[in-house]
């Protein structure tokens, strides 16, 4: 990041800092609010959608939100790489039961080719 922003300010003086700056908070703002809305519908299937669960998940958003604007980038960086390996797991652990209806489906759209 810090290189990006000295080759912009080199290239086009504080207007490109000013436009990298501005460039990232819309990129990081929009995948904020995508992964929200994510992580707050896995919370409302995972717990229900009652008041509890969604005012602790908000309450724990907020948490990152501040961690997240105090860290280092270097940390903020780690912790998103855990939490992606860490859904990485989940999903595949949810996969396993899944797995015998997916080949019937697979078996079954072979069948359907064929014909």
């Amino acid at each position: 990041m810090d290189l990006l922003q000295t080759s912009m300010q080199y290239h086009m003086g504080e207007t490109g800092v000013i436009f990298i700056a501005v460039i990232l908070w819309l990129f990081s703002f929009s995948t904020f609010i995508g992964i929200l809305f994510y992580a707050r519908s896995n919370v409302a299937y995972l717990f229900g959608d009652n008041w509890l669960s969604q005012t602790l998940y908000k309450l724990l958003a907020l948490v990152m939100l501040f961690v997240g604007g105090l860290a280092a980038y270097t940390f903020v960086w780690d912790l998103g790489d855990i939490g992606i390996g860490l859904m990485t797991i989940f999903n595949m652990i949810a996969l396993i039961p899944l797995s015998r209806q997916a080949v019937e489906s697979l078996k079954d759209y072979e069948r359907m080719k064929k014909k």
